[in-house]
């Protein structure tokens, strides 16, 4: 079995993000021990990812294509808790022909707690399509730096 990468975190810590997008904890992310559970941890990522696809207007920018999951790699660091929100850093890590990946740092107090790389596959009706001129080009602007 292939060992999956691990995620560069010392560069992701010292990374200047696009984007940072605050998401609210909720009670029911608890789990019996007093920390957000991992699963809640994925559904706040999602969230975030959804607000920066807003944000990065990529559904004005989609037109007859979508965008799908097609990989998805967590690193947890560190326990998260509720009523605290998190605050999750979102960047452009890299473009490629009919896919891009974007990369996530969940922060809560000031203290990384997640990692995330996410491979997004743009496709249409026939199955992945090369990534539209103006998503590649809104995408750029986005790139960590």
């Amino acid at each position: 079995m292939k060992s999956m990468a691990r995620i560069d975190r010392p560069r992701l810590d010292a990374a200047t993000f696009p984007i940072v997008i605050d998401i609210q904890t909720r009670y029911d992310d608890i789990d019996m021990q007093g920390h957000v559970n991992n699963a809640a941890a994925i559904v706040i990522l999602q969230e975030a990812r959804a607000k920066f696809n807003v944000t990065a207007g990529l559904g004005l920018l989609l037109g007859d294509v979508r965008a799908m999951v097609a990989a998805l790699n967590v690193e947890y660091a560190a326990q998260m808790h509720y009523p605290e929100p998190v605050q999750v850093h979102i960047g452009v890590l890299s473009l490629g022909r009919t896919s891009f990946t974007i990369t996530q740092v969940a922060r809560q107090n000031g203290r990384s707690a997640l990692y995330a790389e996410v491979v997004m596959v743009i496709a249409d009706a026939n199955g992945p399509t090369a990534l539209p001129t103006e998503i590649r080009e809104a995408f750029q602007r986005l790139c960590l730096s």
